[in-house]
């Protein structure tokens, strides 16, 4: 009688051995993912107020330098300004390196094909400042998720001259 006993009351802990390893492993991928999105949604919204505030900074320097400066010299200038507030975030990877120059440098190589547009109208300074943020994303895309990153992040400011 005792070992019938005994028997039954071994058995419930038997087939729940790996009970908690499936739940565990469950839970974890679901928390994962929320976290994972969570982070990257951050990440996407980081790069997106950091480029509008670099159109921000070009347009605040076309306004300093004002009409007192040509017009290849003004549209240089306002592109260096934006370069530079670029690299004075946290968009570069460290493998840029840790200098403002060296981060600028690297800042101007990804966003060749598209610099900032620096437009002179007759009474405003239109800048618009473009990023390519899928090919240099802050956070690395997990398998299948690639697509969702949004490929372009833009900024716009204006001034008046």
């Amino acid at each position: 009688m005792r070992s019938v006993l005994q028997k039954s009351k071994q058995m419930p802990l038997r087939l729940q051995r790996g009970v908690a390893a499936i739940e565990f492993a469950l839970v974890f991928s679901v928390l994962f993912l929320g976290i994972y999105g969570l982070v990257t949604f951050c990440g996407v919204l980081y790069v997106q107020q950091v480029v509008s505030r670099a159109a921000e900074d070009g347009a605040r320097t076309a306004q300093i330098l004002g009409g007192n400066i040509s017009t290849a010299d003004l549209q240089a200038n306002v592109r260096t300004a934006i370069y530079r507030s670029l690299a004075l975030s946290a968009i570069t990877p460290i493998t840029a390196g840790g200098t403002p120059s060296a981060k600028e440098t690297w800042i101007r190589a990804r966003m060749a094909d598209t610099p900032p547009a620096v437009n002179l109208l007759p009474a405003e300074v239109e800048i618009r400042v473009s990023y390519p943020y899928r090919a240099n994303p802050l956070v690395p895309p997990l398998p299948l998720t690639a697509s969702w990153m949004p490929d372009r992040l833009s900024g716009r400011a204006t001034a008046s001259r």
